[in-house]
């Protein structure tokens, strides 16, 4: 399609028509084939970055895809982010300060992408490698793993974990699936395996491993050094502040990631780690920013003013001292100059006049058959089947997507039952472009509304 291509390629900032939910996603996975490299999408929110991730999970199952969620607490919150968050974002991090080589799509949302992260260099550096069979010394295992935000526990179950057991270290590393077993005979590493983190039994071998830090805040000396030197230029005196006591002692403190910018000489921003690419703004991007903005600074106002309220009135309670926004996440300004150094792309499921700075990528909302169920004197689900095969008749690809394996062989059943012979099972859309176009492919895929495209259609289960 010549259109794809454009969106794909053309220079400057770009209004995208005609790209509903669901489409959005085949069109930054074509967009990333296409390009050869990597494509940024920014969805509105955590919910509409899941239902994205799985689109092009489904659209294009071989392309690789590099999450960075938002930290799941509020702003200047007490609580730190879970370690399955920090987890994704410092192997997406650590992915992208060493380089994305071919096609990739990097999903985040407004709330991550405002949020300064710690500096390219920095995740770069940060590493320890051990291979099986070679000299390791235990002792600097453990330092880097306490320094760079693992916890220590008595059994992993969780990604950022780390246990000593005699000869034996269990860690669970960012970016991986299963935690692993580091097995020693003295200070040679004998073996590697993954284990499970349920039944805690080892399974498959490793050969190498390339550690990467467990949280955004380090605890090393240099860090600590960093944050106390910050932390009295920012506020003064500590006095009793158990958050620079913990920090100070190496111990690691909840919520400490909202000191962030103490940890290092100066942080960067997600789009610091990526070269000239392609940005996606998902539908409502700019007005899920605004919001959020305003909500940090909602937050940081409460913070300060119920600090100023408690030494007005020498209310004795665990000191909160707030850094100002600016240090932890990027203003209106800072945004618009960061896209102005990408091409981008403003997506929206409704129809603009194509003009130098719109395109219609042809997609339309897919029919919705609540009139017809509101009626109750037809049946809605010949209605569908009747649609479907209005849509085969239009030379469309004709694919169903429900939310579950038992949805889908419901809504099969169903369809068959009213005069759709052919529907085949699939995994994903690579084999739905196998089957014969008189097929309807039936498929497990997670989206709110079905789509319509030039060549193609998806019906969903919601809509039926």
């Amino acid at each position: 399609m010549e259109r794809v291509d454009y969106i794909a390629r053309a220079d400057g900032r770009l209004t995208v028509s005609g790209a509903p939910s669901g489409y959005d996603a085949w069109l930054a996975a074509e967009a990333a084939r296409r390009r050869g490299g990597p494509v940024l999408f920014v969805a509105s929110d955590e919910a509409q970055a899941e239902a994205f991730t799985a689109a092009v999970a489904f659209f294009a199952p071989g392309l690789r895809l590099l999450p960075f969620p938002a930290w799941d607490c509020l702003p200047y919150d007490h609580v730190s982010p879970k370690p399955d968050i920090e987890s994704a974002r410092l192997a997406t991090l650590a992915g992208l300060a060493n380089g994305v080589a071919g096609p990739a799509v990097i999903i985040t949302s407004v709330a991550a992408i405002l949020q300064r992260v710690p500096p390219r260099a920095a995740i770069a550096e940060a590493s320890f490698v051990a291979k099986v069979g070679e000299v390791v010394e235990r002792e600097a295992l453990v330092r880097f793993l306490a320094g760079n935000g693992y916890a220590r526990a008595g059994t992993v179950r969780d990604p950022g974990d780390f246990a000593l057991r005699g000869g034996i270290v269990d860690l669970w590393p960012p970016g991986i699936d299963a935690p692993l077993r580091l097995d020693f005979f003295g200070e040679t590493l004998d073996a590697i395996r993954s284990f499970d983190p349920i039944t805690q039994l080892s399974d498959q071998s490793v050969k190498r491993i390339e550690l990467l830090p467990a949280s955004e805040a380090p605890l090393t000396d240099a860090a600590i050094s960093r944050f106390r030197a910050g932390y009295v230029a920012a506020f003064g005196p500590a006095g009793d502040d158990p958050l620079y006591e913990s920090v100070s002692s190496g111990r690691k403190a909840q919520g400490m990631e909202h000191w962030l910018p103490l940890f290092y000489d100066g942080l960067d921003t997600l789009f610091a780690y990526l070269p000239r690419c392609l940005v996606m703004l998902g539908n409502q991007v700019e007005e899920a920013k605004a919001a959020r903005l305003e909500l940090v600074g909602e937050c940081y106002d409460t913070r300060r003013q119920f600090r100023e309220a408690e030494s007005e009135h020498k209310v004795k309670a665990p000191p909160y001292k707030p850094l100002k926004p600016d240090m932890l996440y990027l203003g209106d300004g800072e945004w618009k100059a960061a896209l102005a150094r990408h091409l981008v792309r403003d997506l929206t499921p409704f129809q603009v006049p194509e003009g130098k700075a719109s395109v219609d990528a042809g997609g339309r909302q897919g029919r919705d058959f609540a009139p017809e169920r509101a009626g109750g004197h037809l049946n809605v689900f010949q209605v569908a089947a009747d649609h479907l095969e209005a849509l085969q008749g239009a030379g469309k690809r004709v694919l169903v997507a429900s939310w579950t394996e038992g949805s889908a062989e419901r809504m099969g059943g169903v369809l068959s039952d009213h005069g759709i012979a052919a529907i085949r099972r699939v995994g994903h859309w690579p084999d739905a472009l196998k089957l014969d176009p008189r097929a309807v492919g039936l498929a497990c895929l997670g989206i709110e509304r079905g789509f319509e495209t030039p060549d193609f259609a998806v019906m969903s289960e919601q809509d039926v």
